[in-house]
Order: structure tokens, then C-alpha cells, then sequence
């Protein structure tokens, strides 16, 4: 097995959440290293089966090893969960007893997987979590216009400071192209003072280009759709987010969810109408689950 232990957040949530039964259906659309998958998986018995679906080949494989001894039929499917209609076209009967989104990165993703993440390492500058993405952050940060940067930091990284860091982009590639994570953070914390908050300056900026480049809300919004659809009566829907953006589109399509229900019928309700958030305990040991919001949607008829 791979020597890397992924820490899951909200485990304990999850699972009571999910209502777990033996010989149920369940999908976990957000796989990564398989941390909620192998705890869902061994709750299985051999007559429960486990859908794990990622778009990260790298990680979706080190699951599939992880979960190799468990007992539950495993079907393992690459590909972004906004597609999930499509991926499951072989399954054309198949309805979940409870589906999983977490949004958020693992340290191995974050730091191992060399897709540029994080400026934690410095990285080739790329972020596409799809490798068959035709643009990369690195294209972005060389080639956009500054006005164009600009708003791509403002709208999905909520940057107040967009048209300065922007401008500090444009102004250090005209310079050399900007190639590396490491590059970039130091090209964004020129805009900042020397002590500005207690996150790096360039967290939003990095949050604003992944986003851009993979798409993220957008896929977020169609795969929650995709999602209520393939819920059993009963079953649930459970999302962990980490940001207002994804939290806010989350909160949206639960309430339009409740109100206007994909099967034409009134058949959702929000199982907790404040989010459900990690305890001291867990951010004292984890602290990347500090900021995550877990909220849960649940299928009360076909």
C-alpha cells in the first residue's frame, strides 16, 4: 500500500450522516487517496457496492489500493463528477442510497502530485486537475490581459486587492515568463505589506486561478443537479466545502432542490439547515478542516 495516509475531514459526520447501510449503494464523487471511500467501503458488506469516481488518476489509484481488501463490489470510474450522468451510462439502473462531494485537496494533491496547487513547494505553475484541460494557470498568468486577471482574482478568489496583483503579474512577466507556484507567490506578496494577515498573501490568488482553470463552480453547480437525481428515496446528498463560493451554490441548489425538485415532485429536504462544521478537536489535529462546511440533502420520495 502507498505509504500516504489521508487525513478525511468531518469523517465522524460523514458517516453517521450517510446512514450507512451494509448491502447499500454509494458514491463517492470526490475519491482523492480514498480517506471517506474506505470507511464507507468497510461498512459494506459483500452485497453493498462502492461507485469511487475522481478526475485525478494519480490519486483515484492509490485508492483503488486502499480499498482493495474491502469487502463491497468496487466500481472505479475516472472523471469529473459534473459528467457523472455520462460516466454512469453503463449503470443505467443505479441509484444511490448516499453520495459524497468533498471540495476539497489533500496534501498529496496539494504538495506530491506536481500539478502546481500550492505554493507550499515550488511547482511547475499548471493546475489542471484534468491533464486533458487545454489551459493551464501558467497560460493564464503569461497571456491573459490585466484587466482579465483582474477579475478572474475578484469573482473566484474574492481578492480585494485584484487590479494591483494583477498589475504585479503583468509587470514580472513582461520581465520573463512567470513559470513556477514559487514564482507567482513571490510575484503576489510584492502587493502585500510584510505582515498582512495571517494566511499568505497569494492563497486567494491561487484559489481564484485553480478554480478558473478547472472550472470548479460551474462543475459544482451541474454535478449537484446530477447528483439529486440519482438518489434513491431516502437517500442523502452530502457536500463539504471550503470556501463562500462553493458553500453559497451548495446552499442555493439545496433550497431550489427543496423547492423545485428535479423529478417534477416536491421530495427534498435539507437534513441540517446550518452547516455542520469540524469540531476544536479535529481543526486542533487537522488543521486544513477549518474551514469546511458540511451540509446534507436527503431524497424523502422517488
Amino acid at each position: 500500500m502507498n505509504d500516504y495516509v489521508h487525513t478525511p475531514v468531518l469523517l465522524n459526520e460523514v458517516t453517521t450522516f450517510l446512514q450507512i447501510r451494509p448491502d447499500g449503494t454509494y458514491l463517492d464523487c470526490t475519491t482523492g487517496e480514498g480517506g471517506h471511500a474506505y470507511e464507507v467501503g468497510r461498512r459494506l458488506s459483500s452485497e453493498g457496492t462502492l461507485f469511487m469516481m475522481d478526475v485525478d488518476a494519480e490519486v483515484l489509484a492509490i485508492a483503488r489500493e486502499r480499498l482493495q481488501e474491502t469487502a463491497a463490489r468496487k466500481v472505479i470510474i475516472r472523471g469529473n463528477f459534473r459528467d457523472m450522468t455520462r460516466l454512469l451510462k453503463d449503470y443505467p439502473d443505479t441509484r444511490f442510497d448516499g453520495i459524497l462531494m468533498d471540495l476539497g485537496f489533500s496534501s498529496e494533491q496539494l504538495t506530491g502530485t506536481g500539478k502546481g496547487l500550492s505554493f507550499a513547494n515550488d511547482q511547475p505553475l499548471d493546475m489542471r486537475l484534468d491533464d486533458t484541460l487545454k489551459v493551464s494557470a501558467r497560460d493564464i498568468v503569461n497571456s491573459f490581459a490585466e484587466g482579465e486577471l483582474a477579475d478572474i482574482l475578484w469573482k473566484y478568489g474574492e481578492e480585494s486587492r485584484s487590479r494591483q496583483v494583477a498589475r504585479a503579474i503583468v509587470r514580472r512577466r513582461h520581465q520573463a515568463p512567470i513559470e513556477t507556484t514559487g514564482e507567482l507567490a513571490e510575484t503576489v506578496a510584492t502587493v502585500f505589506p510584510a505582515r498582512h494577515t495571517r494566511i499568505h498573501p497569494a492563497t486567494r490568488s491561487f484559489q481564484a486561478l485553480r478554480i478558473y482553470v478547472n472550472d470548479e463552480l460551474n462543475a459544482l453547480d451541474i454535478g449537484l443537479r446530477s447528483a439529486a437525481s440519482l438518489l434513491k428515496a431516502n437517500g442523502r446528498l452530502l457536500v463539504i466545502s471550503y470556501h463562500s463560493l462553493e458553500d453559497r451554490i451548495v446552499k442555493t441548489s439545496y433550497l431550489a432542490l427543496c423547492e423545485n425538485p428535479v423529478s417534477g415532485e416536491p421530495g427534498f429536504r435539507r437534513v441540517n439547515k446550518k452547516v455542520i462544521r469540524p469540531s476544536d478537536g479535529e481543526v486542533a489535529e487537522n488543521r486544513r478542516s477549518r474551514s469546511a462546511k458540511l451540509r446534507v440533502l436527503e431524497r424523502v420520495s422517488a
